[in-house]
């Protein structure tokens, strides 16, 4: 735990494709390391849990409230137009159906990632950029940050989820329990065990993402603190980007 990862893995010297390729490897084997102690029970002592709940507190439920009234908003006003859309076109038994195909389980996780690294990425960035920490940084210093910050992403995508599906029924039926038994078989058909377990992993892979991210900050001793901050945004926003592309095609296959 004590041991420093500036130490474990060292900057390379290569150029060019080389350097690529030594760099990808370095980021894949520190976020092996990162997942193995994450899961390891004697990492998981009271001072890092503290320090993990503080993380999770300042990324998501200090603004848990706000965040939950917009996509509540968003989610009303989108299922209003869809459905009046649809029924125009004489669509309008599939109009809930596509806003559950298309919102809760495409744009919903994305918004949740995109909203943790907007507001708590940038703040472990300025923590890790520092080149004391980033000299000195061991497990025991990033995980609290990875945990903390992939479990936000992980509870606002659940909640913003839950809450479509709250908002959706009143919208489109109103408070008539005449519905419910449809609408129940309805998300239970769309959210089928093969679709439950793809949205699953791809918010998993969201907050893994958003978790590690700020933390590869630590292997970029060289790097000036303005050109870090740079590189570590769009290192976390091309992930984001591949991992929405390859869970889009592996649904298209």
């Amino acid at each position: 735990m004590s041991e420093l990862l500036s130490h474990s893995f060292p900057v390379g010297r290569h150029g060019g494709w080389r350097a690529l390729l030594f760099n990808a490897r370095r980021l894949s084997l520190f976020s092996a390391q990162i997942f193995l102690a994450a899961l390891t029970p004697s990492f998981h002592q009271s001072l890092l849990r503290q320090r993990t709940a503080q993380v999770f507190c300042c990324s998501a439920w200090q603004t848990l409230p706000s965040y939950l009234l917009a996509c509540a908003l968003i989610s009303a006003v989108l299922t209003r137009l869809l459905t009046v859309s649809a029924a125009g076109y004489g669509l309008s038994h599939l109009a809930l159906e596509g806003l559950l195909r298309v919102f809760v389980v495409e744009i919903l996780p994305l918004a949740a990632a995109l909203f943790v690294a907007a507001r708590a990425v940038p703040l472990s960035l300025r923590h890790f950029a520092q080149d004391s920490v980033r000299r000195q940084a061991s497990l025991f210093d990033v995980l609290p940050c990875v945990l903390g910050n992939a479990l936000a992403v992980v509870v606002l995508a659940i909640f913003a989820g839950g809450l479509c599906l709250l908002i959706a029924y009143p919208v489109v039926h109103g408070f008539n329990p005449w519905a419910l038994p449809a609408y129940s078989r309805l998300i239970g058909q769309v959210f089928d065990p093969l679709l439950s377990l793809v949205l699953g992993a791809k918010i998993f892979a969201f907050a893994l993402a958003v978790g590690i991210a700020p933390a590869t900050a630590v292997l970029e001793t060289r790097q000036s603190p303005a050109n870090l901050e740079m590189r570590i945004m769009v290192r976390l926003y091309l992930a984001l980007l591949l991992v929405e592309i390859f869970f889009l095609a592996l649904r298209i296959l």
